[in-house]
């Protein structure tokens, strides 16, 4: 069963949950890397009220495979990520707050008496991934020839008009 929390109550107490989920409690990751073999660790501690609202940090680290975008072969990437959250109680209530007091440091989410920390930990995780994960060799061997390449690749603007002289 998968651990649900209370961000109202984690944020009032200020209480800290710590524990590891195993990426395959979170299928929808497995959209965006090879293999849901591994685990990340979170922790999820509450700040009481930031900003006239219920605030909790999410926090989470590990390592994913997933596709080389040079070489196409498996690569490990870390993830790691550090959020703090306020929580409104309907959708309605997070639309209605002005723009300034959605704090560049917080998101603003709908909480939940029931959140589920693998649904929350897998949106996080997703949005943390590399959109063109590279090996270190690969990386070095992609910067140095991609200058390269676009200058081969370029024609000469002024070699047709040779052509026409002739």
């Amino acid at each position: 069963m998968s651990l649900t929390l209370d961000v109202f109550e984690i944020a009032r107490t200020r209480q800290t949950v710590e524990g590891t989920l195993e990426l395959d409690e979170m299928p929808e990751l497995a959209h965006f890397i090879q293999a849901l073999e591994g685990s990340l660790k979170f922790s999820v501690t509450g700040l009481g009220i930031v900003e006239r609202l219920p605030a909790a940090s999410l926090s989470f680290e590990g390592t994913v495979v997933m596709q080389c975008a040079r070489c196409n072969e498996p690569v490990s990437v870390p993830v790691s990520r550090e959020l703090v959250f306020r929580f409104t109680k309907t959708e309605a209530e997070a639309n209605a707050l002005p723009l300034d007091e959605e704090g560049d440091d917080e998101e603003v989410i709908v909480g939940s008496r029931s959140l589920s920390v693998a649904d929350w930990v897998q949106e996080e995780a997703i949005l943390s991934l590399p959109a063109m994960p590279l090996h270190d060799d690969c990386e070095m061997d992609y910067e140095n020839t991609s200058d390269e390449v676009v200058e081969a690749e370029k024609p000469n603007p002024f070699a047709a008009l040779a052509a026409l002289k002739h």
